[in-house]
């Protein structure tokens, strides 16, 4: 009962100092979190990207304004094997749906789940289909994968960004030889 007398009394006290404690030991344990020698390093880069972040978001914003549209399609007329790269065909049109010829660029394959797996490919435009281009990437694993295109059309940049889910293929598909 003395006990129950005593908290009463001095409750803001004891409850400050619960809050003071609470506080002291989380940054203890941030502490202790940041300092193993296991703790995973900074990314690399981030201040440089974080410089650029403004120039590419009004080079997005820019590219929006435009009105052009973007097709990704995995070419289905030539065969895949696994480990081997595959064709990427873009298709670019601008707002009345008219093809857009004449750009310079790249294709990334960024593969959110595993960046080791990202990859770069340059475009090249097909001679008979205006505002189509092609490159080669490996995009193996199946799942989504994030594509985007950073091309040029003399001063004119456009970037895009589409996500693209591959399908799993059957384990030994026609044609594949062991």
């Amino acid at each position: 009962m003395k006990i129950f007398r005593l908290m009463s009394a001095y409750r803001w006290p004891i409850y400050l100092g619960g809050l003071l404690s609470m506080s002291i030991a989380a940054y203890g344990v941030i502490v202790w979190v940041a300092t193993r020698p296991d703790t995973p390093r900074p990314i690399r880069g981030a201040y440089e990207a974080a410089k650029a972040w403004d120039a590419d978001e009004a080079v997005e914003a820019a590219s929006r304004q435009l009105g052009w549209s973007v097709r990704y399609e995995l070419a289905a007329d030539v065969p895949h094997f696994p480990g081997m790269p595959r064709p990427v065909d873009v298709h670019v049109a601008d707002r009345e749906g008219n093809p857009v010829s004449g750009l310079t660029g790249r294709l990334f394959a960024l593969r959110a789940s595993d960046a080791r797996l990202n990859q770069s490919g340059e475009l090249v435009a097909l001679p008979h289909a205006a505002g189509s281009y092609r490159t080669l990437v490996r995009i193996d694993a199946p799942g989504v994968w994030e594509l985007r295109v950073d091309v040029r059309q003399a001063a004119l940049r456009f970037v895009h960004a589409a996500r693209l889910t591959i399908p799993a293929e059957p384990a030994n598909p026609e044609g594949a030889k062991r």
